[in-house]
Protein backbone atom coordinates (compact mmCIF):
# COMPACT_ATOMS: atom_id res chain seq x y z
CA UNK A 1 0.00 0.00 0.00
CA UNK A 2 1.68 3.46 -1.15
CA UNK A 3 0.93 6.21 1.74
CA UNK A 4 -0.87 9.15 0.05
CA UNK A 5 -0.02 12.91 -0.56
CA UNK A 6 -1.99 15.44 1.82
CA UNK A 7 -4.52 16.16 -1.01
CA UNK A 8 -4.85 12.47 -2.18
CA UNK A 9 -5.33 11.57 1.63
CA UNK A 10 -7.89 14.16 2.74
CA UNK A 11 -10.14 13.31 -0.15
CA UNK A 12 -9.86 9.53 0.90
CA UNK A 13 -10.43 10.70 4.29
CA UNK A 14 -13.77 12.21 3.09
CA UNK A 15 -14.95 9.36 1.42
CA UNK A 16 -14.16 7.30 4.52
CA UNK A 17 -16.05 9.60 6.24
CA UNK A 18 -19.36 9.66 3.82
CA UNK A 19 -19.30 5.56 4.75
CA UNK A 20 -20.63 4.57 1.57
CA UNK A 21 -20.08 4.28 -2.71
CA UNK A 22 -20.20 8.14 -3.48
CA UNK A 23 -19.91 10.59 -6.43
CA UNK A 24 -18.01 13.67 -6.77
CA UNK A 25 -20.84 15.68 -6.31
CA UNK A 26 -21.66 14.11 -2.66
CA UNK A 27 -18.40 14.87 -2.22
CA UNK A 28 -18.42 18.20 -2.92
CA UNK A 29 -21.30 18.75 -1.29
CA UNK A 30 -19.99 17.31 2.16
CA UNK A 31 -16.89 19.00 1.81
CA UNK A 32 -17.27 22.22 0.00
CA UNK A 33 -13.86 23.28 1.12
CA UNK A 34 -12.50 21.52 -2.05
CA UNK A 35 -11.99 22.29 -5.54
CA UNK A 36 -13.98 20.22 -8.59
CA UNK A 37 -11.29 19.96 -10.72
CA UNK A 38 -9.18 18.50 -7.75
CA UNK A 39 -11.26 16.20 -6.49
CA UNK A 40 -11.68 14.61 -10.03
CA UNK A 41 -8.26 14.36 -11.27
CA UNK A 42 -7.43 12.56 -7.26
CA UNK A 43 -10.03 10.48 -7.19
CA UNK A 44 -8.89 8.76 -10.60
CA UNK A 45 -5.09 8.51 -8.94
CA UNK A 46 -6.86 7.13 -6.01
CA UNK A 47 -8.39 4.48 -8.38
CA UNK A 48 -5.16 4.30 -10.14
CA UNK A 49 -3.05 3.70 -6.57
CA UNK A 50 -6.03 1.07 -6.10
CA UNK A 51 -7.93 3.28 -2.88
CA UNK A 52 -10.82 3.03 -5.10
CA UNK A 53 -12.94 1.64 -7.51
CA UNK A 54 -15.88 2.17 -9.53
CA UNK A 55 -18.91 0.79 -7.33
CA UNK A 56 -21.80 2.42 -9.90
CA UNK A 57 -23.18 4.99 -11.89
CA UNK A 58 -25.57 7.38 -10.13
CA UNK A 59 -27.37 10.34 -11.29
CA UNK A 60 -27.65 14.32 -9.43
CA UNK A 61 -30.04 16.65 -11.10
CA UNK A 62 -27.68 17.84 -12.94
CA UNK A 63 -24.81 15.55 -13.50
CA UNK A 64 -24.25 11.56 -14.57
CA UNK A 65 -21.05 10.13 -12.92
CA UNK A 66 -19.12 7.34 -11.17
CA UNK A 67 -19.44 6.60 -7.82
CA UNK A 68 -16.24 5.45 -5.74
CA UNK A 69 -16.37 3.33 -2.75
CA UNK A 70 -12.89 2.41 -0.88
CA UNK A 71 -10.79 -0.54 -1.19
CA UNK A 72 -9.04 -0.27 1.47
CA UNK A 73 -10.15 0.68 4.75
CA UNK A 74 -9.26 3.80 7.09
CA UNK A 75 -8.16 0.93 9.72
CA UNK A 76 -5.76 -0.36 7.17
CA UNK A 77 -4.21 2.79 6.12
CA UNK A 78 -3.58 4.56 9.59
CA UNK A 79 -2.16 1.52 10.48
CA UNK A 80 0.21 1.54 7.43
CA UNK A 81 0.55 5.13 7.72
CA UNK A 82 1.53 4.54 11.76
CA UNK A 83 4.05 2.22 10.69
CA UNK A 84 5.90 4.46 8.19
CA UNK A 85 5.48 7.23 10.48
CA UNK A 86 7.46 5.09 13.19
CA UNK A 87 9.83 4.25 11.00
CA UNK A 88 10.87 7.24 9.77
CA UNK A 89 10.77 9.28 12.87
CA UNK A 90 13.17 7.07 14.74
CA UNK A 91 16.28 7.72 16.07
CA UNK A 92 18.48 4.95 14.08
CA UNK A 93 17.71 2.43 11.27
CA UNK A 94 17.94 -0.34 13.51
CA UNK A 95 15.61 0.89 15.76
CA UNK A 96 13.30 1.87 13.22
CA UNK A 97 13.35 -1.27 11.34
CA UNK A 98 12.75 -3.25 15.00
CA UNK A 99 9.75 -0.91 15.22
CA UNK A 100 8.71 -1.60 12.26
CA UNK A 101 8.35 -5.38 12.46
CA UNK A 102 7.36 -5.32 15.77
CA UNK A 103 3.97 -3.25 14.49
CA UNK A 104 3.62 -5.76 11.11
CA UNK A 105 3.49 -8.62 13.56
CA UNK A 106 0.77 -6.61 16.00
CA UNK A 107 -1.06 -6.29 13.01
CA UNK A 108 -4.85 -8.07 12.05
CA UNK A 109 -4.36 -11.42 10.02
CA UNK A 110 -4.69 -14.71 10.50
CA UNK A 111 -2.09 -16.70 12.85
CA UNK A 112 -1.30 -18.62 9.51
CA UNK A 113 -0.28 -15.05 7.56
CA UNK A 114 1.53 -14.65 11.17
CA UNK A 115 3.24 -17.80 11.32
CA UNK A 116 4.40 -17.40 7.53
CA UNK A 117 6.06 -14.11 7.98
CA UNK A 118 7.37 -14.92 11.18
CA UNK A 119 8.84 -18.06 9.34
CA UNK A 120 10.41 -15.67 6.54
CA UNK A 121 12.02 -13.45 8.23
CA UNK A 122 13.43 -16.39 10.29
CA UNK A 123 14.74 -17.57 6.67
CA UNK A 124 16.14 -14.18 6.23
CA UNK A 125 18.44 -14.42 9.99
CA UNK A 126 19.08 -17.40 8.68
CA UNK A 127 20.72 -16.49 5.70
CA UNK A 128 22.60 -13.63 6.90
CA UNK A 129 24.49 -15.39 9.75
CA UNK A 130 25.20 -17.68 7.24
CA UNK A 131 26.64 -15.30 4.91
CA UNK A 132 27.85 -13.22 8.16
CA UNK A 133 29.90 -16.73 9.09
CA UNK A 134 31.43 -17.36 5.55
CA UNK A 135 33.44 -14.23 4.96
Amino acid sequence: MQLLFPKEEEIMYAIWEIGHPCGLSEILHTHPQLKRNTVAKVLVILQDKGYLQVDSIVKTKTRTGKAYAPVVTKQAYDEQKKIMDDLVESPSVKKGVLTYLSALIDTEGTDEDLEDMIGQMEDMIRQYREDMENR
